[in-house]
């Protein structure tokens, strides 16, 4: 570790007295900080088969929840609820996603399918037990060299933390306007088009009521981190809040932390990723040395039907 991150590192856990919220990336060990990197490091991210992506996604539509409810409920099934999903529109939606799914794999370089999903908890860290929550990505290069990234839409439940999805205008903004890359965008559109959004429950019992409207998100950028990150910001799962940190607090260190934040670092980011009903937040701040530092917390959603 640099000595003058390390530095930094002290000072901050004098002010945090608590040194397992600390969180410090070392750019010279572990590469350039991005969410997909971030994502890596952390372990939410593991590669799958494209055929398993895909089969998820039309399982989550069966469920018509977030997870298949087999040892934990917590909304009612389909077959209570008053709504038009049926055999036939099961299928019309299946074959939809196949033509999908050819044509990413005829169409796109280095295909992948990752899932993401929180690390498996061995010291009982959550104060209950939370259903297994993940969702799968696709990411692959077009023949333009564009990377192109398709995630559904993702549920945040912890209320303080729903993030607002990006427009598609917005995200289609950003995107490369390669002939390759906006003919293969066109046909991607076209079958998702046939795939309207459905809504989903998450916790519904006791009164929550809580709902989400499901679809499949893409987005396109020059760079695989990028357009990871953007496909998941598009997908609500993850929030970036550029931001002076401002905490209030009567607490003695609040302005010593507000002003190691402010002063010892810069470019201030809030990067806030939601797995339904957890969600990891950071709050760091870059070094002069090009390290990261700052705090990492879980939240937890108290399901109390």
């Amino acid at each position: 570790m640099k000595s003058e991150t390390e530095q930094l590192l002290g000072t901050l856990e004098v002010i945090l007295e608590n040194p397992s919220c600390i969180f410090i990336w070392e750019t010279e060990e572990q590469g350039e900080f991005n969410v997909w990197n971030l994502a890596i490091a952390e372990g939410f991210v593991s590669l799958t088969d494209v055929d398993v992506a895909i089969a998820h996604w039309q399982a989550v539509e069966r469920w018509g929840t977030p997870t298949d409810q087999t040892n934990y409920e917590y909304a009612p099934p389909r077959n209570e609820r008053d709504d038009l999903w049926n055999a036939e529109i099961e299928a019309f939606r299946a074959e939809r996603y196949q033509q999908l799914a050819q044509l990413l794999k005829s169409e796109l370089q280095n295909l992948q399918a990752l899932r993401l999903s929180i690390p498996k908890q061995s010291d009982n860290s959550f104060e209950w037990s939370h259903p297994n929550f993940c969702f799968y990505i696709l990411i692959g290069k077009t023949d333009d060299g564009d990377w192109l990234c398709l995630s559904p839409t993702v549920p945040a439940q912890i209320s303080s933390l729903r993030s607002k999805q990006l427009n598609s205008e917005a995200t289609e903004a950003i995107a490369t306007k390669r002939e390759k890359t906006l003919d293969l965008q066109s046909k991607i559109q076209r079958i998702l088009s046939e795939l309207p959004p459905i809504t989903l429950y998450g916790y519904y019992y006791g009164g929550y009521n809580y709902t989400y409207e499901y679809k499949i998100m893409y987005v396109t950028a020059t760079k695989k981190a990028l357009a990871v990150e953007l496909a998941l910001q598009a997908a609500g799962m993850l929030t970036v809040k550029k931001t002076n940190v401002e905490y209030v607090s009567d607490e003695y260190n609040i302005q010593k932390l507000n002003d190691f934040f402010n002063v010892r670092l810069s470019d201030c980011t809030i990067y806030t990723l939601s797995f339904w009903d957890i969600a990891y937040t950071y709050e760091i701040g870059q070094a002069p040395t090009s390290d990261w530092l700052g705090m990492r917390c879980v939240s937890e959603f108290d399901y109390n039907p």
